[in-house]
């Protein structure tokens, strides 16, 4: 599953040749060949991604499934390797696209809640061990305040799911409990009290507030439609020609 970012060809044809299969959105920085005659109104079929040096160089065109979805008011395209509607529906495409969400909260909890936007190493062999290092940390601060709050459940809000960890408050509680190391605390401020309590806080306003607003940034384009386009008398050509060795 990935979002808009990981597209190309390369990569693609990396991941089928491996055995894998993907589900990636995409839009108007992917360029797509149709077989059908009205692919104007094609909103779930069958595509190829073959780009002109791919298919210059004689490599296979790649077979994949073109799927719209809409999630809330917006529309938005879906290329996967999985070509039979049967198996991968719209309904669990549109719940597997949602799923990506707590990926993109990690990243944003790495990127500013442990500062790590910028890496600090300059060594590149450096660089991945303090990536993998950060990203061991944060793992590993969060499963224990999980340990904390999932038989706690009883003390937290009643719609409490794991999900309402904040890891802001996590790392609060074990820093103020290393700084604190030599001296005692009262029960309810203990480190496994602060981890339990360690949530996400619940805003149950739903009046406007100026504070909220954010003018919409005018440098953030929508990421528009994927291109396209029927094939022309080469590429038919070529593909016939392509799939004639094949059967051979």
């Amino acid at each position: 599953m990935g979002d808009a970012g990981f597209v190309g060809y390369p990569l693609w044809s990396s991941i089928i040749n491996s055995g894998g299969d993907f589900l990636i959105r995409v839009g108007a920085n992917v360029d797509l060949l149709s077989e059908l005659v009205d692919f104007k109104r094609l909103s779930d079929g069958i595509v190829l991604c073959w780009p002109k040096h791919a298919v210059e160089a004689g490599l296979p065109p790649l077979r994949l499934r073109l799927v719209q979805i809409q999630i809330g008011k917006t529309k938005m395209w879906m290329l996967t390797t999985v070509l039979d509607r049967t198996k991968l529906t719209k309904k669990q495409i549109v719940r597997y696209y949602k799923m990506r969400w707590g990926i993109e909260v990690e990243i944003r909890g790495l990127k500013q809640t442990l500062d790590k936007h910028k890496l600090r190493c300059r060594n590149d062999g450096r660089l991945l061990a303090e990536l993998d290092w950060a990203l061991r940390g944060m793992a590993i601060a969060e499963l224990i305040a999980l340990r904390q709050q999932i038989p706690a459940k009883a003390e937290l809000p009643p719609d409490y799911t794991p999900k309402d960890l904040s890891l802001a408050k996590v790392l609060r509680a074990i820093r103020k409990c290393m700084r604190n190391l030599g001296s005692k605390h009262p029960s309810n401020k203990d480190l496994k009290t602060a981890l339990t309590n360690a949530v996400v806080q619940r805003y149950r306003n739903r009046t406007d507030k100026r504070a909220r607003y954010r003018p919409k940034n005018p440098d953030i384009k929508p990421l528009g439609d994927p291109g396209l386009r029927q094939l022309n008398a080469n590429e038919r050509k070529k593909l016939h020609e392509f799939r004639a060795r094949n059967r051979t």
